[in-house]
């Protein structure tokens, strides 16, 4: 595998065409739409958390890479439309309303994960744990070098 490159903002538009709202190339800085600048935000903070020698290939990389950036984008922007407003909530296990109950299991060991917790808040998020999970679970890889005892 070469050096892995992050996708560009267009490459995440091509990969995700039908999932998001885009602003129109006629009016790019329409707030109303999903912007470049909140794709590229998005890339950037999917960055800090992601480990791309993980996988055999640049292309399964990339894919795996796209659901953790589309995660941050939903993220971003929730907290983007609440301004100062915004606060955090833990994933919900139990709803009701009138005589209608939901209860969603999260399993335990990762309701104790604060970073798997995280990524569960969103369909993007649990598509990329759906992958990258695998991968994290007794995986070693042999690195080469030299070591010292120093």
């Amino acid at each position: 595998m070469s050096a892995w490159v992050p996708p560009t903002a267009a490459e995440f538009k091509a990969f995700f065409v039908r999932d998001f709202n885009y602003a129109p190339d006629t009016d790019p800085s329409n707030l109303n739409y999903i912007l470049d600048a909140d794709i590229n935000r998005a890339i950037s903070d999917a960055l800090i958390n992601f480990t791309p020698g993980l996988f055999e290939t640049d292309a399964k990389t990339t894919s795996v890479f796209m659901y953790l950036a589309a995660f941050y984008l939903v993220m971003n922007l929730q907290l983007s439309s609440q301004g100062v407003g915004s606060k955090s909530n833990f994933p919900i296990s139990s709803k009701s309303v009138g005589g209608v109950s939901v209860t969603f299991m999260i399993p335990e060991r990762y309701m104790k994960d604060p970073y798997i917790a995280m990524l569960a808040q969103n369909g993007y998020g649990v598509n990329y744990l759906s992958f990258v999970l695998p991968y994290t679970i007794g995986n070693v890889k042999t690195i080469f070098g030299t070591t010292s005892s120093t």
